[in-house]
């Protein structure tokens, strides 16, 4: 091989990684612009296929509530939450009057109980946090907002201190296995019904997994701020993660249109435009360096 022949190669190879990078730079730099129109637009610009949309935002409810919870259920509730739109439900924030130190709120909703979804949903992110079993501390009748009568529960969360996994399932009366994890308040309606069919007399350690979705399904009140978020997130008020508009942008520079992201407007329309014509540029460009050599 003759100099000429050397330093050949060498722009040949010098072309070939400008524009490998080149071609890579443009996949990026669309991908972020995309990334940041899909965000001030919160998603309208763009047409998602719907399960893309709803893991998008189940991902997005369990950042906000910093839910470290990864598995299928789980995320099956949540999404159940969403495409029920539980979100629409009437809530209200009120402010429990019976400590005037410390301002604690609760979230109501008074037409309907909470029912099963909301029940399943706590009881996984509880069972996720290692929450084994509930105990009753104590229950009163009083009104909320001096008009609606139902009964206060304060419950205790807990783990059981032991290694074997049969032990979440047994039902204990005293406490020396038990850890206090946690404490929540909830208005219940027809708790005394519920007392009586379901639970012992006396003070116990119930398994989570048996009566807790009861009191949860008949509760008027949420034990956190869930709902709030679940609203905040379905109305489209959440970050949507870069990798969707790396992959869109990726799909469009390939011209490969899987059609699962659809543009939803004219400038978004007018960028793919854009980008799918570098690409198609640059890939010419680059299948005519490579084989420079053999013209």
């Amino acid at each position: 091989m003759n100099l000429l022949d050397i330093v050949s190669n060498m722009r040949k190879r010098s072309l070939l990684t400008i524009l490998g990078i080149l071609y890579l730079s443009t996949l990026i730099t669309f991908g972020i612009i995309y990334w940041k129109v899909a965000n001030i637009s919160s998603g309208e610009f763009f047409v998602f296929q719907n399960d893309i949309n709803i893991n998008t935002k189940v991902t997005a409810f369990k950042k906000a509530l910093k839910l470290n919870i990864n598995n299928r259920e789980f995320n099956n509730t949540i999404s159940d939450l969403i495409v029920s739109e539980e979100y629409r439900r009437p809530i209200v924030k009120l402010e429990d009057t019976e400590h005037k130190k410390e301002k604690n709120f609760n979230v109501f909703t008074f037409e309907n109980p909470l029912g099963e979804i909301w029940a399943n949903y706590y009881y996984l992110s509880f069972q996720g946090k290692g929450i084994t079993h509930m105990k009753v501390e104590s229950c009163e009748e009083q009104f909320v907002n001096s008009k609606f009568s139902c009964y206060k529960l304060k419950i205790s969360l807990y783990k059981v201190i032991s290694n074997d996994k049969n032990d979440s399932f047994i039902l204990y009366n005293k406490g020396n296995k038990m850890k206090r994890v946690n404490n929540m308040v909830i208005w219940v309606k027809d708790y005394p019904r519920i007392e009586e069919e379901l639970f012992k007399k006396g003070s116990y350690f119930y398994p989570l997994s048996f009566y807790f979705t009861n009191l949860m399904e008949n509760s008027v009140s949420f034990p956190d701020d869930s709902p709030l978020v679940l609203k905040g997130v379905a109305n489209g008020s959440f970050k949507y993660p870069l990798w969707n508009f790396m992959y869109f942008s990726a799909v469009t520079i390939t011209t490969l249109g899987y059609g699962d992201i659809l543009p939803n407007s004219t400038l978004v329309r007018i960028l793919v435009m854009f980008e799918t014509t570098f690409g198609v540029v640059i890939t010419g460009m680059f299948a005519s360096c490579l084989f420079w050599n053999k013209i």
